[in-house]
């Protein structure tokens, strides 16, 4: 008995210090252990694969990873070719997972830009690597803060003690305490802050749930995800790969895309009615189109005011801003973005409807090779030649700071005695960029959701119709806050709604009916 007891006694004191051991060693974050317990940040086939077989390649093909930086779009006016693919990981790769063409930079995946669930990636951190040239070290500046915390938490010290007397870490207890679906909180701070200025979301604001009946709404919830590919509001699809789009929410390079989750999916509005005339509006108008009513104004949270335009006729982007609240525009969308010209569709395209954007005008120079460019520059949907930065700097031959279409058309950079722009064209086009959040509801948002008479009621008179339909001054001519709707702008000759005689729209009501809703209770008197 003696001896049991001894022996005992042994193997009690070799499994306290063999956990004591795995204690320090994971504690202190050893190599080994860090990747046993996902406390490193990091993918290894070892670890994540054996569970997440093939997931690590299913990212990689992923549209958040194949983005093409050779991509030009109007805000940024950049142009690989001229100012070089390095520079440009310098000024954009914080925006990037990582992988796909970054990987020749030695950035890799980043998975725990997305998944990270401390709160802890800093964002910050990782941009800075990029903007200095040290590529490489981004990813793990990023989690640099992190990790120690992730290491050193309760729940992993338990776990690296009790492991001894198990032949795998309890998977199940810290898994999703470490990496699990991303958080709203994950996709603003890692890459979506940057869509504010275009879309005046105040998903950054300390109050966001004054702004949005969704701001408890996980985004993953409503944007879809299939094999790593998540849906958006518009599918992006390059104007050359126009071809390979088949049906609404369709096929692309990319393989089969997600489609947003709609308004009336099980779980979500399903059911709900707004009386059978507004309902029928839902065959050619998004919900979010009387949802969003208003946007702000302003400095926003964590980045500028919302744009109101952007200049690069100088050679250097020159912004200007929504200092106070406006109001969404209404236009046509497929829910295609065929081209990096955000213009929208027109009434008789096919799968139209009406949804709200932000419109922005951005002004850039092209060379004028393109004909609808030339007779079309400010509505052409085609990108055309943007002329790169340096180029147009070039161009300013007395050194104003102002390019003219004179200095841009007679430019001969290569000295060879033949301009090199001689059709050069100042664009200025108003570009349309979608909206899908600060969702207003009764008691929720900037304002109260559409009512008729907010979109109707042109054609009261006479004069009105005259007005609207034919002279066309500028809204704010008589309007102090832009209207949501223009008719005439949309492909109408008068309001959709007219009737005679006029009929006050202002005098109409939407009653909402949703299924199984709780009847509103009744205060009686007491009997005695």
């Amino acid at each position: 008995m003696a001896s049991l007891k001894a022996s005992l006694v042994a193997v009690s004191f070799i499994v306290l210090v063999l956990a004591g051991i795995n204690l320090y060693l994971g504690y202190s974050g050893n190599d080994l252990l860090a990747q046993h317990y996902m406390t490193d940040g990091e993918w290894t086939d070892s670890s994540c694969g054996g569970c997440h077989m093939g997931v690590y390649e299913e990212v990689a093909e992923s549209s958040h990873v194949q983005r093409d930086i050779a991509q030009w779009e109007p805000l940024t006016n950049y142009n690989v070719d001229v100012q070089g693919e390095e520079q440009w990981v310098k000024e954009y790769g914080r925006y990037n997972p990582g992988g796909g063409e970054l990987e020749e930079y030695g950035v890799d995946i980043d998975c725990m830009s997305c998944h990270e669930q401390y709160g802890l990636y800093d964002a910050e951190k990782r941009a800075m690597a990029f903007e200095s040239g040290n590529f490489s070290a981004a990813n793990d500046a990023a989690m640099e803060d992190a990790i120690p915390v992730v290491q050193q938490d309760p729940l992993h010290v338990a776990t690296y003690t009790l492991d001894v007397l198990t032949p795998l870490p309890m998977l199940v207890t810290f898994h999703d305490a470490v990496n699990a679906a991303p958080t709203r909180t994950s996709c603003i701070d890692s890459c979506h802050e940057m869509n504010v200025p275009t879309t005046a979301v105040m998903w950054a604001s300390e109050d966001y749930e004054e702004y949005d009946v969704h701001s408890e709404v996980n985004c993953v919830e409503c944007h879809n995800t299939e094999e790593h590919n998540i849906a958006g509001s518009e599918i992006p699809v390059p104007a050359t790969d126009n071809d390979q789009i088949n049906g609404e929410q369709g096929e692309s390079v990319h393989g089969e895309l997600s489609s947003m989750k709609s308004c009336e999916a099980a779980g979500c509005h399903e059911g709900i009615s707004h009386g059978p005339i507004a309902d029928a509006h839902l065959e050619f108008l998004e919900c979010q189109s009387c949802h969003i009513p208003a946007l702000p104004g302003g400095k926003l949270p964590g980045t500028t005011p919302p744009l109101k335009s952007f200049n690069w006729s100088s050679g250097e982007r020159v912004d200007s801003y929504r200092m106070e609240n406006f109001t969404p525009q209404l236009a046509w969308s497929d829910g295609v973005q065929e081209s990096e010209i955000k213009v929208p569709d027109s009434k008789n395209d096919s799968n139209v409807k009406l949804a709200p954007f932000n419109v922005v005008t951005g002004s850039w120079w092209d060379a004028g090779q393109d004909p609808d460019i030339l007779a079309n520059p400010d509505t052409s949907a085609s990108k055309g030649d943007p002329i790169p930065i340096p180029e147009v700097k070039a161009a300013d031959s007395n050194g104003d700071g102002n390019v003219t279409s004179e200095e841009m058309q007679t430019y001969d950079g290569d000295n060879d005695g033949t301009p090199d722009y001689p059709n050069a064209v100042l664009r200025q086009v108003d570009l349309h960029y979608k909206l899908g959040h600060n969702i207003a509801g009764p008691e929720t948002g900037m304002a109260e959701p559409l009512m008729c008479d907010d979109c109707h009621g042109v054609p009261a008179s006479e004069t009105l119709q005259q007005v609207h339909f034919e002279v066309r001054p500028d809204c704010l001519t008589c309007h102090e806050v832009r209207p949501v709707v223009d008719w005439a702008a949309l492909g109408y000759d008068s309001d959709p709604a007219e009737t005679d005689p006029p009929t006050n729209f202002s005098a109409k009501t939407i009653d909402i009916t949703i299924p199984g809703a709780k009847p509103p209770e009744v205060e009686r008197e007491p009997a005695f």
